[in-house]
């Protein structure tokens, strides 16, 4: 039963508190009685609609997952972070639409870059919340990469701390890293930007990262190909929220803040 003699408890005093107030505005007991009657009926209706359709969003969940040979649901489960749900049930559909579109003769390959959710993870912090994030200089100059950049600034604005250490290569051209400082130029009036070179880092540190302090870590390994304005494609990306994991990421910003420098 858990906590459910709470909720009784909160519609009885609802009805009850329609009821005394019919009564004051009315004069009558039996017309007090009737709204509270009422009220507390339309509750319990709706109460019951909500479970019914829990239990049967949970039960469609286990059948879709049976069906695919997936472990069970985990909407339903409260130990798993909401995010990751997120993220489990968004590749679902897209298995569902590959199997629509393979019966057609012909599927639509989509990638969820890094950008991608490293916007998502920056949506989820709230004011006084910090960030600390590494970049190479991917995807600046492209509509994703504004998107991404405004809504850090907006971010910003909001309260969000945003540390991000923008990282020389080993294979960076001259090229590349006038992008970078240009990059670095346009940032650091909203954000706390800082600038190290990729030969000064430890090798758990080489790489496009993400970190929400407290609840999440991302980082994104590369296929790298000839510099950065070549572009960069992304080989994989974890995604963790394991407190050791999480103490661990803090350890690593921790120790690229020390080896890099304010860009002012």
């Amino acid at each position: 039963m858990g906590k459910e003699w709470l909720w009784w408890l909160g519609e009885f005093g609802l009805a009850a508190a329609v009821a005394v107030v019919a009564g004051f505005v009315t004069g009558s007991i039996p017309i007090s009685i009737l709204y509270g009657l009422f009220v507390g009926t339309v509750f319990f209706i709706l109460r019951e609609h909500r479970r019914v359709s829990t239990k049967f969003e949970q039960h469609v969940d286990e059948l879709e997952n049976k069906a695919l040979d997936l472990p069970p649901t985990l909407r339903h489960k409260k130990d798993v972070d909401p995010y990751l749900q997120q993220l489990v049930r968004a590749y679902k559909n897209e298995t569902y639409r590959l199997a629509k579109e393979a019966t057609d003769g012909e599927v639509l390959l989509k990638a969820h870059a890094l950008p991608n959710i490293a916007m998502e993870l920056i949506k989820l912090a709230r004011p006084g919340d910090e960030i600390f994030a590494t970049n190479y200089g991917v995807m600046f100059d492209t509509p994703q990469g504004d998107a991404a950049r405004q809504l850090v600034f907006d971010q910003a604005a909001k309260g969000v701390h945003i540390t991000r250490v923008f990282i020389e290569g080993f294979t960076a051209t001259s090229d590349d890293k006038k992008r970078l400082k240009q990059e670095m130029d346009r940032q650091k009036e909203h954000i706390n930007v800082r600038f190290a070179k990729e030969s000064r880092l430890p090798p758990e540190a080489r790489n496009n990262s993400l970190i929400l302090f407290g609840r999440y870590a991302a980082y994104a390994n590369y296929v790298k190909l000839s510099g950065i304005s070549k572009g960069q494609l992304v080989d994989e990306i974890r995604i963790n929220t394991r407190p050791d994991e999480l103490a661990q990421a803090k350890e690593i910003a921790e120790t690229v803040i020390k080896l890099s420098e304010e860009y002012k």
